[in-house]
């Protein structure tokens, strides 16, 4: 039995141009450290960063959040929205009619320079995705 592969297939996300300010920050990233570094391409004595394309599920089984909003990257989770910000995003993008997978956005994954020869800096992500576009 053949089973057409469209019928499973991932829906493509309503991509939304930003201003190109990245004011919306991810949060628990901590727990993503290995996946950003490797986006990234690892540290560096300049500091790290990378702009690539996010997209935004919901993840209404969140135990801890209701309202959460996951942030994904070639694939797989960099951290997420904060609860306030999810409960605001999900308003607005339901007020435009979209879900499942929300939409994408560009994003910019950033890490400080590296000083010391054991300190690594900490990867952070943020999105450019001003409410108003939605």
């Amino acid at each position: 039995m053949v089973i057409p592969t469209q019928l499973y297939a991932e829906k493509e996300p309503d991509f939304v141009e930003g201003d190109g300010q990245y004011n919306l920050d991810v949060v628990r990233v901590s727990h993503c450290q290995k996946r950003l570094k490797s986006l990234c391409g690892g540290y560096s004595i300049k500091g790290s960063h990378r702009e690539v394309v996010a997209k935004l599920h919901y993840e209404n089984g969140n135990p801890d959040d209701s309202n959460a909003i996951r942030v994904v990257v070639n694939g797989g989770a960099v951290g997420y929205l904060s609860p306030e910000k999810a409960s605001l995003y999900r308003k607005a993008i339901e007020a435009a009619g979209k879900e499942g997978i929300v939409v994408s956005c560009n994003a910019r994954i950033a890490a400080g320079r590296r000083i010391w020869f054991f300190k690594k800096p900490e990867f952070g992500v943020w999105l450019d995705l001003p409410i108003e576009k939605l």
